[in-house]
């Protein structure tokens, strides 16, 4: 389709053109060279005169020649006709596979599919950056289910849960997208692991062994800075238990520590006793092989727990990635990094920073695949982005983030300046020969990410109703969550105590246990999706039992999950942290 035609001054590089007709931004055309070949070019900007002339400015791309991208030599003739270009052209000189890792199509050229290379992929990393609510952990989901359905195995650190529910088939209700997009609804064989799975229903136990634990990396799990004479405690019950014991438990280096005169010690007693509450070592530790499995997607979940073990966690679970690929004995994999900026910043040194600084340098040689991802890539060390070969990179306005990437191969200043206007799903792809712009596809499999309307008020929460016996000793100020099993049974909800095995009853304006009367309590609030820190009240009852009691008390049960209710105890009240209501203790 003819467009426009060349005028004024041309170059190798860039020409003008007077437009027949409205043209876009970004839209691919092609004009012919002097010798014969046709180049394939990139509209960088269109300028309309109050006459109606459009005047479009075009970048060269080039042409394909025995494979190789090639930029012409001559300028192209003024008065060359401007044509748009179709797919065929578009596809030959971009290199766009036909094959491999489908994440979308051209912003520009809707009918062409972007496909990636995976072995190019993950063998030589990846980046993904973006503001928050652009898509970015849409777009990760993507490259995951890509992944996946070539059977490679993918573990995913996910500080905030989002990736658990990629279990489930994408529930969106847009039958056009999956049309446009030729995709359809999928789940994926996930595995769910949390070194505090209390905190995240559902998870297995991840743990490591107590023969792992060093005085050193335990010292930066202290909130602060532990001190000299903190330190030196530790190492001196360290030692005196290795010498002493083959095996060893936090039980002993506790009680080691006990016996100082020392007054530090009661810092590092507390630390000591935090971890232990965690689980987070054990005697039988996760085996890294049951961690890496062909077609499976492992979730690491480190919601609710606190910055300093988050960064323990990442550092034993890489570093134990990196020597089992070193040796063969787990299969290769991809690695997924969410909020890499607390794990591997620009201006400190975390105890998870080393590690992942080597395998982005090494990874590549051992099979191992990285991707992080980040919504401040100003945060991250340079040296790990600079790694990443192919760099998705979807809206930022952040001065500081903008010049982080502007180094990347191909950007252009009018690239650079299109990063702050792309849509919400709408990525620019650096890696390829030349840098393109893509629509992100629909997900098959259920997007977790998305972003809770605080504008949308709940209903009919939970009166409080948590019995005095468990929080007797409590500290005052203390953040205490309940337990409860929530059931789905012919599309309504209702809540049974999963300290006490009862069923919950309104009874006018109070709540009631199941001996009492009134009508079963009805929920239609989840919390078992909110980010959980503070003490958790133990759950007596477990999946087995409750599913029993609630078939017994129902008949039929469509679901079942465990949630928590979050609680504040001051010095004599309890305070509903959803409903605001206030109770007196009693104390």
């Amino acid at each position: 389709m003819l467009v426009g035609e060349v005028f004024g001054k041309t170059g190798t590089k860039t020409f003008q053109f007077r437009a027949y007709k409205e043209v876009n931004r970004m839209d691919f055309v092609t004009v012919k060279s002097v010798d014969d070949h046709w180049l394939l070019c990139r509209i960088e900007d269109v300028e309309m005169y109050p006459d109606g002339k459009i005047i479009g400015k075009a970048r060269i791309i080039g042409y394909r020649e025995d494979g190789i991208l090639k930029i012409p030599k001559v300028p192209i003739k003024p008065n060359s006709l401007v044509y748009k270009a179709d797919k065929g052209i578009i596809t030959e000189v971009l290199n766009l596979k036909m094959d491999g890792l489908y994440i979308g199509v051209l912003e520009a050229n809707e009918d062409v599919k972007v496909y990636l290379d995976p072995q190019e992929l993950i063998s030589k990393h990846v980046a993904v950056l973006a503001a928050t609510g652009s898509g970015k952990s849409y777009t990760v989901g993507v490259l995951i289910e890509e992944i996946a359905e070539r059977r490679i195995p993918i573990v995913v650190i996910d500080p905030h849960g989002e990736y658990t529910s990629m279990r489930f088939p994408n529930d969106q209700k847009d039958v056009k997208a999956f049309k446009k997009f030729g995709v359809n609804p999928k789940g994926y064989d996930v595995q769910h692991y949390s070194p505090d799975p209390r905190v995240n229903p559902g998870a297995m136990q991840l743990s490591f062994g107590y023969d792992e634990i060093d005085p050193r990396e335990i010292g930066m799990l202290f909130p602060s800075k532990p001190t000299a004479s903190q330190l030196a405690l530790l190492y001196a019950a360290f030692k005196r238990i290795k010498s002493t014991k083959k095996n060893f438990t936090l039980d002993d280096i506790i009680a080691d520590v006990e016996q100082s005169q020392s007054q530090s010690k009661w810092n590092v007693i507390n630390m000591l006793e935090m971890l232990k509450d965690m689980r987070i070592f054990s005697g039988n530790p996760t085996p890294v092989t049951k961690l890496v499995v062909p077609g499976k997607i492992t979730v690491i979940n480190l919601r609710g727990v606190t910055q300093e073990v988050q960064a323990y966690v990442v550092y034993k679970m890489v570093e134990r990635l990196f020597e089992a690929r070193k040796i063969g004995m787990i299969n290769p994999c991809f690695l997924v990094i969410e909020e890499a900026h607390n794990f591997v910043p620009q201006s400190e040194a975390k105890i998870s920073s080393k590690i992942i600084k080597n395998v982005a340098s090494e990874g590549r040689k051992f099979g191992l695949g990285l991707c992080v991802i980040s919504q401040r890539p100003a945060r991250i060390d340079k040296n790990v982005l600079s790694q990443c070969n192919t760099q998705i990179i979807l809206r930022m306005m952040n001065p500081n983030d903008l010049k982080a990437v502007s180094y990347a191969e191909g950007l252009s200043a009018e690239l650079e300046k299109e990063i702050k206007n792309l849509n919400t799903g709408t990525a620019l792809m650096i890696g390829q020969e030349f840098p393109i712009i893509v629509k992100i596809r629909v997900r098959r499999s259920k997007h977790g990410g998305t972003t809770q309307d605080v504008t949308e008020q709940r209903e009919n929460t939970i009166p409080i109703f948590l019995p005095l016996k468990p929080v007797q000793h409590v500290p005052s100020g203390s953040k205490v969550y309940y337990p409860c099993w929530v059931f789905n049974s012919e599309g309504k909800r209702y809540v049974m105590d999963a300290v006490q095995g009862k069923f919950l009853f309104f009874d006018g304006n109070v709540v009631r246990e199941q001996n009492g009367s009134g009508s079963i309590l009805e929920m239609n609030i989840e919390h078992g999706t909110e980010e959980i820190v503070g003490r958790v009240i133990r759950a007596e009852i477990g999946h087995k039992r409750a599913l029993s009691i609630g078939k017994k008390f129902f008949g039929r049960i469509d679901s079942v999950q465990l949630v928590y209710y979050p609680y504040i105890v001051t010095e004599d009240e309890l305070i509903d942290l959803v409903t605001g209501a206030m109770k007196k203790l009693g104390r």
